[in-house]
């Protein structure tokens, strides 16, 4: 099967407290969104970056920054006003390439440390036959629900039966660019997670094993630990 991916990078990541969009921020020497491309590149040849409009020529130079193999090809794309309309128009370009993909990789640059044997299990997963695969590992924190109008606390909630979903999600290419085509033509169709999209449609999304690494860059706070993370992968490759 032949796999490509689309890097999600539109974002302008506001809670980073940062002038820059999210993606563009520089850990350990290189950009959020070069680290995501360099790792998605172990799994994946035809990658497609989605990119804040007017910041094409800025995100080419820090995709340029990730160490990749000769045969893979990277290109940078306007994303839209909505993460669907960004993942859309990625799913798009990718179809349009000679040879199709058969498997679709959508992963968010925010999570730029995911390492390569997650993503591999959520390949294998589709190659098994499902139509979708998402990451995921278990929660840590005590979840309660929302505090009442008086500021009481809300019920503990039991997080044995809950995951936290991470990305890259995989998906059969053909079921993906359905969902997404249909997901436009819908009033009300936006949704901010792909694979619930597909699932909209009737197709199958299973779950497979994440990764701590998997983490999602959201807050300043978050930066030292992917400072961390860095610093590991880069001994890893040394």
């Amino acid at each position: 099967m032949t796999v490509a991916a689309v890097v999600t990078a539109a974002g302008l990541g506001t809670r980073l407290e940062s002038d820059l969009p999210k993606a563009l921020v520089r850990v350990e020497g290189r950009s959020l969104v070069a680290w995501a491309v360099e790792r998605i590149a172990e799994v994946s040849r035809d990658v497609v970056v989605t990119a804040p409009p007017g910041q094409l020529g800025a995100f080419g130079e820090a995709v340029a920054e990730a160490t990749l193999p000769k045969d893979v090809s990277v290109s940078v794309i306007a994303g839209g006003e909505t993460r669907q309309e960004s993942v859309a128009a990625a799913v798009a370009e990718l179809m349009a390439h000679s040879p199709q993909p058969t498997i679709i990789l959508v992963h968010d640059a925010a999570r730029a440390f995911m390492p390569a044997e997650p993503m591999r299990a959520a390949i294998g997963a589709i190659e098994a036959g499902a139509d979708g695969a998402i990451p995921i590992v278990p929660l840590v924190d005590t979840v309660v629900a929302v505090p009442g109008e008086d500021g009481s606390l809300g019920l503990a909630i039991d997080r044995s039966s809950l995951r936290a979903a991470q990305t890259p999600q995989a998906f059969r290419a053909r079921a993906l660019f359905d969902a997404h085509t249909r997901g436009a033509a819908e009033p009300g169709g936006e949704v901010t997670d792909d694979a619930g999209l597909v699932r909209r449609y009737g197709y199958r999304v299973v779950a497979t094993e994440g990764h701590p690494w998997g983490f999602k860059v959201t807050i300043p706070g978050d930066l030292a630990l992917a400072a961390y993370v860095a610093r590991q992968a880069l001994g890893a490759s040394s």
